[in-house]
């Protein structure tokens, strides 16, 4: 069997933990664009508790166009922005330092569509976070109808499995308590190399 899953910005790590479970997944570019999905958003664990960015998008809401044809609104300078809120958020966490070199370069380059941005920013995750050998991702501009989707929401995995999550130092957890199932890159710069460990040790616990 062959799963597809909607491609998000740095994506959650119950999100994470499911492409672990099921090992080979295959992401689509020509499936429509959602609305309201994960595709444009992502969530970190701030000052204040949860905390949003969102990427703006050419045609806003009503935009009507495959995936893969989406394009992030660069005439605001959004990278930069959520790359000074990623450091003001994780710039005293345990690994910030050693990642702020190659995710400043990640920030700083542009890519034309969404989709090849979200990919990027998985593939980063995947290569830090040491889970390369646990993880084989495909990208491909053909959805097949026997193809499985699997979409997946934070919302709904936070109010469903809060206390699954096992707690990890985060930031800002003396002022707002732990903070559960945000983007994986708050693992990865709380936990770094053993975000691979934590993904592992979930996925015995969440089904």
């Amino acid at each position: 069997m062959v799963y597809i899953s909607d491609l998000q910005y740095f994506p959650s790590i119950y999100y994470i933990k499911t492409l672990y479970k099921l090992s080979d997944f295959t992401f689509t570019s020509n499936q429509g664009f959602k609305k309201s999905t994960l595709r444009n958003k992502t969530f970190l664990a701030g000052p204040n508790g949860v905390q949003s960015l969102s990427i703006p998008i050419k045609g806003g809401r009503g935009v009507k166009l495959e995936y893969g044809q989406v394009q992030p609104d660069n005439r605001t300078d959004w990278q930069t922005n959520h790359f000074r809120t990623i450091k003001t958020i994780y710039g005293n966490s345990p690994y910030f330092l050693l990642y702020e070199n190659s995710l400043k370069e990640l920030y700083a380059s542009r890519r034309n569509f969404l989709f090849e941005w979200n990919l990027s920013c998985l593939e980063f995750f995947i290569r830090f976070g040491k889970m390369s050998n646990m993880i084989h991702m495909y990208s491909s501009n053909v959805f097949l109808p026997n193809m499985e989707s699997i979409e997946l929401s934070i919302k709904e995995v936070v109010i469903q499995d809060e206390q699954a999550f096992p707690p990890y130092q985060q930031v800002f957890m003396d002022k707002t308590g732990f903070q559960p199932n945000m983007s994986c890159l708050d693992l990865l710069m709380n936990m770094g190399p053993d975000s691979s460990r934590y993904i592992l040790d979930l996925s015995n616990k969440l089904h």
